[in-house]
């Protein structure tokens, strides 16, 4: 069955997710290259362009990371041809060098990046607003509140692209990004340019030194008035207003669901003027000054940050400086995360003075918090990295006397769960490849290290830091967690895959051979499901000077699972005569397939679950199990 994206039946309606639309969005404006590096709450952008590319005739890639990604798109621009560059929002931070030149200096052909906040940190370290760098580049912000508009605002963002020759941000949030609903398709466009560099608009040689580096600022400058006195009339924003109202809300992308909800809730509909904000930088000042004159009471509704709230709070010094403000500034909203739909029904019943039907989400919340325990985190069954972080810590107690004598620095990655009970062992965890990094300085000042990351952020980000380690004769330890993929995410392939993101297959790179070319002379390669000599490695590695790694390498196991189908591998199960009941399988290693009997003290195994590893076997001091088959 075809991908509903790909159906070329203009004015049919379709089911999409958010980030299903912007991939339909893309098509229709006639894209000729996509990049991206997997992150949530952006990858199923990747995802579904992956799936796509072939049947589409488009250029799609998971790139090494977002900058790379960037880059590459660029580059296609700079050559009349649009592209696509989707990620999370700290992948931006990692595109920032080139987002910012290109910014600079301009684009040729459409060039939109996504970038896909994630407030309240649903799989983020930080729930950063990007709208702020934005703004601090003259890069315009349009924020979609549902799939239909994430499909029509790409579409918007390529043509306002190339009318200012400028990047354009498309930022959503989580639950625009993961939202379904139905989407009216439009027609399906080929652009069939012919690819060529624009030598007046880029080239040093040709267009001057001057021309190409100096006066860039007052262009962008330039460039950001042009397109608010656009945004003014822009179908991107709609003020709904008769003049009779006393209160107004503006609403900032997702957050005009919940307005509208509140406002329907309250049955009043009618007693409150909604501008519907799309265009977030810069702002639209006629609307929201002809909405500042109009009423006495405004509530400014977004996430995470107040950014909309802070301009409208300048510009109402003029056109209104009586006007009461409500949001995020005063504390009448959180300070920070997501909003909620009981917040906004809250604020704006205060604001009519009515009372609101209350808030039975926070009560059954509060009662919840008394009658159950929130889910914990863990890796999942038969994951290589259990008895990596299971061989690591009994390496470094039998080197080291104590866990705690290193400082165990880990990363991005399914392995970051390695803190988690009962593998508790990692200490920090900040962002793409700083494990390596953060380990060199505590080494530098006598503290023992090790830096523990995944082969997929080992290309992205660590390599820079490995070499620094060699160049400066630094005493730390890698553990390399490779597990085939960019499971985290969805199974992306990198680098060392041995395929492209369409499945074709490519040259294989192999992390072993970077580490030894770039002069790291202790170098071993491991079986994760291979206890213990995982754990002889890891105590030689140990006892190394200077830079010293060992790769823990085993596929995925959901992933090779997956490879497996229909088959499964057979379970393991546990011989209840000889268990003695120690629980040294749960406290020590501690798979989500194992279980325990409080009854019958004895512990067993969900064949269910069970991936057959055969690990859990290996932690057994007792033997009490083994293959179902055996």
């Amino acid at each position: 069955m075809s991908n509903p994206v790909t159906m070329d039946k203009p004015g049919e309606t379709v089911l999409l997710m958010g980030n299903e639309a912007i991939v339909r969005g893309a098509l229709e404006a006639g894209i000729r290259i996509a990049a991206s590096y997997p992150g949530t709450p952006a990858s199923e952008i990747g995802n579904t362009l992956a799936e796509i590319a072939k049947e589409t005739g488009i250029h799609f890639e998971w790139s090494t990371n977002e900058k790379v990604a960037f880059e590459v798109v660029y580059g296609a621009s700079m050559c009349n041809q649009r592209g696509l560059v989707p990620m999370k929002h700290v992948g931006l931070n990692v595109a920032l060098d080139i987002m910012e030149m290109a910014a600079l200096r301009g684009v040729k052909g459409g060039l939109v990046f996504v970038s896909a906040d994630d407030p309240s940190q649903h799989s983020s370290g930080q729930e950063q607003d990007q709208r702020w760098l934005a703004k601090q580049n003259c890069i315009p912000v349009l924020e979609p509140s549902d799939p239909q508009d994430a499909k029509d605002f790409t579409i918007h963002a390529f043509e306002l692209s190339e009318r200012h020759k400028q990047p354009v941000m498309l930022r959503t949030v989580t639950r625009v990004s993961h939202m379904r609903s139905n989407v009216k398709l439009g027609e399906l466009k080929k652009l069939n340019r012919e690819a060529k560099f624009d030598f007046e608009q880029f080239s040093y040689v040709v267009a001057g030194f001057d021309k190409m580096f100096y006066g860039r600022e007052k262009e962008a400058n330039e460039k950001i008035a042009r397109m608010m006195a656009e945004f003014d009339s822009s179908p991107l924003n709609k003020l709904v207003m008769t003049g009779k109202e006393k209160v107004g809300v503006i609403a900032t992308g997702q957050t005009y669901n919940y307005v509208m909800d509140a406002l329907v809730k309250l049955g009043a509909k009618e007693k409150v003027a909604v501008l519907k904000l799309g265009t977030s930088n810069p702002l639209p000042e006629g609307p929201i000054t002809k909405l500042l004159k109009g009423v006495n009471k405004i509530l400014v509704t977004e996430e995470p940050d107040p950014f909309v709230e802070l301009h409208v709070k300048a510009l109402a010094k003029d056109a209104n400086p009586k006007v009461e403000l409500y949001g995020r500034i005063g504390g009448k909203l959180p300070a920070e995360g997501e909003l909620m739909p009981y917040m906004v029904d809250g604020v704006i019943a205060e604001m009519l003075g009515q009372k609101p039907e209350g808030n039975p989400r926070a009560e059954v919340e509060k009662e919840a918090k008394d009658l159950i325990f929130g889910r914990m985190l863990t890796v999942c069954a038969g994951c290589p990295h259990r008895p990596s972080i299971y061989a690591l810590k009994r390496a470094v107690k039998a080197v080291k006397g104590d866990i705690h004598k290193v400082v165990m620095n880990g990363d991005i990655g399914c392995y970051g769960l390695a803190w988690a009970p009962p593998m508790s062992y990692e200490d920090t965890y900040f962002c793409m490849g700083a494990s390596l990094g953060v380990s060199q300085g505590m080494s530098q000042v006598g503290i023992d290290t090790i830096a523990w990351i995944g082969d997929g952020t080992f290309f992205h980000a660590a390599i820079p830091a490995l070499m620094n380690a060699v160049q400066t004769k630094t005493n730390i330890k890698v553990v390399v967690a490779d597990n085939g993929v960019t499971a985290m995410t969805g199974f992306q392939p990198n680098p060392q895959s041995g395929k492209m993101a369409t499945g074709e297959a490519t040259k294989s790179v192999s992390i072993e051979a970077i580490a030894k070319a770039v002069g790291v002379e202790h170098v071993e390669v491991t079986d994760a499901y291979d206890t213990k000599a995982t754990e002889a490695a890891f105590k030689r590695m140990l006892k190394t000077e200077g830079v010293a790694m060992v790769i823990s390498r085993r596929i995925c196991a959901t992933e090779a699972i997956r490879q497996m189908r229909p088959k499964r591998p057979v379970p393991y199960e546990v011989d209840e005569s000889k268990c003695v009941g120690c629980k040294l399988c749960l406290t020590t290693f501690g798979c989500p397939g194992l279980n325990f009997d409080e009854d019958k003290k004895k512990a067993s195994i969900d064949p269910t679950i069970c991936m057959g590893c055969g690990v859990c076997a290996q932690v057994c001091n007792v033997g009490c199990i083994h293959r179902r088959d055996e």
